[in-house]
């Protein structure tokens, strides 16, 4: 296939339909494996590594102002499918998408090699013209920072239900996902790993309010904390613990969002390193099987008797 490609800044093609190109910093941690979805890959050349898109714009209206909008709905499910393609203790793959972004008016298959070799050699030369600030993540691998690989196989299986199961349309599952994404990036730089639970803790909320989202769903009219941390144990077919939703995280929450509370007062943030992966890796694993279980859900809630 014939590919001519123009690349664009994204803002200003963010109402029309786009593949939008995104390079990956090599802060970040991936899989070794190449991604191939109808929707979206990754793709890696000698230097740079970097995701292809398919973006169509929502038409939901929102009626608030943000300026915070940089990743496209689709992406934030395919790099979070990336994050949540592992199980509990296997370890984490945490992309670093960067803030530089290009669109290309692009109608054929994203996994084309003639495409991804000329969106590589583009997104090479526009990367080599960039003014960027000095603070900027690196974008161009070299011999002193390559590019992270997770040591395990990815299961592209896996990687594709989950990018299926999360709905674009769904924000309240769009703003977690975001948040989980950011909190991962924020935890590679040692400087700002107390920044990092920051985060993670919006996360942590959205997914108490998907919880009780789903149980209202599900005939409870006003689920309780404890009513969401039993269904967390039914979805991994856990004995039940009796105690609140993330009761341990939620009490280091309060503590370290408040410096005064009722716990007392705090000089520092009562946390520590281990808090931040041990939570992650929990979040991440339950907003895989919720994400899972709501799809099975609507599926079988849209089948005919």
């Amino acid at each position: 296939m014939l590919v001519n490609l123009t690349l664009r800044n994204v803002p200003h093609w963010k109402g029309r339909p786009h593949v939008v190109l995104r390079p990956m910093s090599p802060f970040g941690r991936y899989w070794a494996d190449p991604i191939r979805l109808v929707e979206a890959v990754a793709h890696q050349t000698e230097s740079i590594m970097f995701t292809a898109c398919r973006h169509i714009p929502n038409a939901k209206d929102r009626e608030y102002y943000t300026e915070f909008d940089d990743l496209a709905d689709v992406e934030v499910r395919f790099l979070s499918a990336m994050v949540m393609a592992l199980g509990l203790d296997e370890g984490v793959v945490a992309p670093y998408p960067v803030s530089d972004s290009f669109a290309v008016e692009y109608n054929g298959p994203l996994h084309d090699h003639d495409f991804l070799r000329k969106a590589g050699g583009a997104l090479q030369a526009e990367i080599e013209g960039m003014r960027r600030f000095a603070t900027s993540p690196p974008i161009v691998a070299s011999e002193g920072a390559p590019f992270e690989y997770h040591h395990l196989p990815l299961s592209l299986t896996k990687l594709a239900d989950v990018f299926s199961a999360v709905s674009r349309d769904d924000d309240l599952m769009m703003r977690g996902l975001h948040a989980l994404l950011k909190s991962r990036m924020i935890a590679m730089h040692f400087e700002l790993a107390e920044e990092a639970n920051y985060p993670l803790y919006v996360a942590l909320d959205a997914l108490f309010s998907l919880i009780r989202r789903q149980l209202i769903k599900m005939g409870n009219p006003n689920p309780s904390s404890y009513d969401a941390q039993a269904f967390v144990h039914h979805l991994f077919d856990e004995d039940q613990s009796g105690m609140r939703f993330f009761e341990e995280f939620y009490d280091d929450r309060i503590m370290t969002m408040h410096p005064e509370n009722r716990y007392g007062i705090f000089r520092h943030a009562p946390i520590s390193h281990c808090d931040f992966h041990s939570l992650f890796e929990t979040v991440r694993e339950v907003y895989r099987e919720i994400a899972l279980f709501s799809k099975r859900a609507s599926a079988s809630n849209n089948t005919p008797d």
